[in-house]
């Protein structure tokens, strides 16, 4: 099946499932055929709707959703926002039912590139999308300004799990004396973790694509995060605790009724 056709199949399923994306909160969840399609057939389903390429969402006042990769982040916001479908019409798919919103969700974060243009914009942004969704998301992008709420914002992005791409639009640079200063801020920091959101930054782990705009002075904040936050993400072994755990237990029992015996 090519691209055309895989994506007038899920065209014409869409329709036909859910209809119109304003009266979709009307479906009854046993009408829905959906569910029973084959996950990986979902999924790829899912990447085809939420992900919405080629214009920019609002996502408030000041955040936004940037979506074309071909126009580099720092260029994109002396632009207008482009025309777009209404919101109802690409996610009402979320609206179907219960079991639906939770397998699609976790893709729309996953999928998307969430561009913010201050770090007010993307401490609230995290904040009002709760600690689950915030796990998901892959790629963000942020104008490293607004610094008295940094702290606050670095600290939400450090807890999604699987951050991959990360780009600073940001300034930083040292005087003569050896104090830092970031963007057009007067303050001077004795070092570079000072810098309000950095000692939360520098403990992030497993991100493939560190970016800084190359129109700004970004050296020295380059090469104190990028060693750091490129280390592989460490693992946790839970499963394998709980695994010992549970046969250690097991072991217990056999022997305790062993000697019963």
């Amino acid at each position: 099946m090519t691209a055309g056709a895989a994506y007038a199949f899920t065209k014409r399923l869409y329709s036909k499932c859910f209809g119109d994306g304003l009266a979709i909160a009307e479906q009854a969840t046993s009408s829905c055929l959906f569910m029973k399609i084959p996950l990986e057939v979902r999924v790829k389903i899912y990447h085809l709707i939420l992900k919405v390429s080629g214009f920019r969402l609002l996502v408030g006042n000041r955040s936004f959703v940037a979506h074309d990769e071909r126009v580099p982040i720092w260029e994109t916001c002396s632009q207008d926002a482009l025309t777009m479908p209404p919101v109802q019409s690409f996610l009402a798919l979320l609206s179907v039912n219960k079991d639906i919103f939770e397998e699609a969700m976790p893709e729309f974060f996953r999928q998307n590139h969430f561009q913010f243009t201050d770090m007010s914009s993307l401490k609230e942004f995290f904040h009002n999308i709760g600690p689950i969704r915030r796990k998901h998301m892959r790629n963000v992008s942020v104008h490293y300004d607004n610094l008295s709420v940094a702290a606050a914002g670095a600290r939400l992005l450090t807890e999604s799990d699987t951050l991959q791409k990360l780009t600073l639009i940001m300034s930083a640079r040292k005087d003569p004396a050896g104090h830092f200063m970031i963007n057009h801020s007067r303050r001077k920091f004795a070092t570079l973790s000072k810098i309000p959101g950095f000692s939360s930054l520098k403990r992030l782990r497993g991100i493939q694509q560190l970016t800084f705009d190359p129109h700004r002075d970004h050296a020295v904040a380059d090469a104190f995060l990028r060693p750091l936050i490129t280390q592989p993400k460490v693992v946790k072994k839970v499963q394998t605790v709980l695994k010992r755990k549970v046969e250690s237990d097991d072991d217990t029992a056999a022997r305790k009724k062993s000697k019963e015996t």
